[in-house]
């Protein structure tokens, strides 16, 4: 059958990947029979490894622990001016770092200028107050003596406000009343008196032989005073009228009112005298705290200016600046302050006094020692100064609370040699001492001793055995040094102990 071209090709391509397949799978075949003759070599090296061994080693064992720190002086004394009311401490005088100084002389000397004039304005107004004392003490005497006097007035006016208003009431306004209606009377019987006087002149004068001229002036001027007389009637009924209806009751309101006003102000006065009575009593007292007051100030500027005429309380060395657990704060701190008009603060310790007489180290020990060094009691200490010269020493102390993170602060005391100077307070020293010790100890090279993963507090070694075959063997281990641990437990002193660990 002939083919056609595309059929060709698909044929062709069938018989190339097939013969490619059968190539590929030869070759395969042929490399795992090279990697078995490999593996089959290496199994036979294998076989003849050579393990290299050591044995452990019988050693004596010294761990000692070298501890930093510094000398101090155990009588050393700070000092700071310790004034409670007083806060400006000028420096005029500053002290003099390293000086010899005795007992009560100056360490420095301050500004007083301005706490003495102080003190002489408190004692100027201490003065003014008892001034003021003694005047309101005897107006109060005063006061007091006359507040009798002037309650008896009061009730006596009080009294007497009584008495005239039911005198008015009673007396006074009936009788105004009654006057102006007798008033009023006079006025007109005066009037019939005039009247009656003319109407009998008329009849007189009818019968008698007196002239026409004569009766008629007569009978006129007496008309006139009729006339007269009737005019007076009439206005002092106008009158009458207006003082019943309008005077007499506003007399009666106003003399209501200012008797209502009378009692109003007894009242008051009632009140405030007693009041202003109180009043001096609590001015005096005010005025007597204030002196109070001013006196305790006085008497604590007085106390500050003691205290700022800085003496020294011991003999001894002065140096500025301060020591804590032994490190000095070094002079640096204070060395504006300590300037002529440099300001020092109440509390603030600026200088310590060394009487330099004994002497003693503080030692700081880091945490994970502490349970140690407090087992230990002696050891060697050594100054920075002189560091071949080594005293036997003591540890009297180690602090319960760390003083800083992770270290805790161990007092030493040391023996001092006659004819040794006892060492300056602030300089470095260290403690040594030995946290363990013990005689033909089993080691091995800590390159050896291998850990397990689970556990890495389980430690192992591998033996060789009499066959030649690495054996996993576990053992208990001591103390570290150097590249060396000690094994306390697990091996025998002769055996071959595998340097490394052996390939799986």
């Amino acid at each position: 059958m002939k083919l056609t071209p595309s059929q060709f090709s698909f044929q062709l391509a069938i018989i190339l990947f097939l013969l490619t397949g059968i190539y590929l799978n030869a070759a395969k075949k042929n490399s795992d029979s090279n990697e078995t003759a490999k593996t089959s070599i290496k199994s036979s090296v294998a076989k003849k490894v050579d393990h290299k061994t050591i044995k452990p080693e019988r050693k004596d064992i010294r761990i000692t622990l070298t501890l930093k720190g510094y000398f101090e002086d155990p009588e050393a004394l700070p000092f700071s001016v310790d004034t409670t009311t007083w806060s400006e401490l000028k420096v005029l005088s500053p002290p003099s770092h390293g000086k010899h100084i005795k007992k009560g002389s100056s360490l420095l000397t301050l500004d007083l200028e301005k706490i003495e004039k102080k003190i002489n304005d408190l004692k100027h107004e201490i003065s003014i107050s008892d001034l003021n004392i003694q005047i309101l003490k005897n107006e109060q005497k005063r006061d007091e003596s006359l507040a009798k006097i002037e309650l008896s007035k009061l009730n006596r006016t009080e009294k007497n406000l009584i008495e005239d208003m039911e005198h008015f009431k009673n007396v006074e306004l009936p009788f105004e009343k009654k006057s102006t209606v007798v008033e009023l009377k006079r006025y007109e019987e005066n009037l019939s008196y005039a009247m009656e006087e003319l109407n009998q002149l008329k009849k007189m004068y009818e019968a008698d032989d007196l002239t026409e001229e004569t009766e008629e002036i007569i009978l006129q001027r007496t008309q006139n005073e009729v006339n007269r007389m009737k005019f007076s009637l009439e206005g002092a009924k106008i009158r009458n009228d207006k003082r019943l209806k309008l005077e007499i009751p506003r007399s009666e309101v106003e003399k209501l009112d200012e008797s209502k006003k009378k009692k109003l102000s007894l009242q008051t006065d009632r009140i405030i005298k007693p009041t202003e009575l109180i009043k001096k009593k609590l001015e005096l007292k005010k005025i007597e705290e204030q002196k109070k007051q001013l006196t305790v100030n006085k008497k604590r500027l007085e106390n500050d200016l003691k205290k700022m005429k800085v003496l020294s309380p011991l003999t001894g060395t002065l140096i500025i600046g301060t020591f804590d657990l032994g490190k000095w704060s070094g002079s640096k701190i204070f060395e504006t302050k300590l300037n002529k008009g440099g300001l020092l603060k109440p509390h603030e310790e600026f200088v310590t006094i060394c009487p330099i007489q004994k002497s003693q180290a503080r030692i700081k020990v880091p945490e994970k020692n502490r349970l140690e060094i407090e087992q230990i009691k002696e050891g060697k200490i050594i100054s920075g100064l002189n560091p071949d010269k080594k005293l036997s020493a003591r540890i009297t102390k180690i602090g319960k609370i760390p003083i800083t993170p992770e270290h805790y602060d161990a007092v030493v005391q040391f023996d001092i040699p006659k004819g040794q100077k006892i060492p300056h307070p602030g300089t470095t020293c260290s403690l040594k001492v030995v946290t363990y010790e013990k005689k033909d100890a089993i080691t091995l090279p800590q390159a050896s001793v291998f850990k397990e993963d689970h556990d890495p507090d389980q430690k192992y070694v591998y033996i060789l055995s009499p066959k030649g075959k690495p054996i996993k063997k576990v053992i208990e281990t001591g103390k570290s040094f150097g590249t060396s641990i000690e094994v306390l437990n697990g091996i025998h002193p002769s055996s071959k102990i595998l340097k490394e660990k052996p390939e799986a």
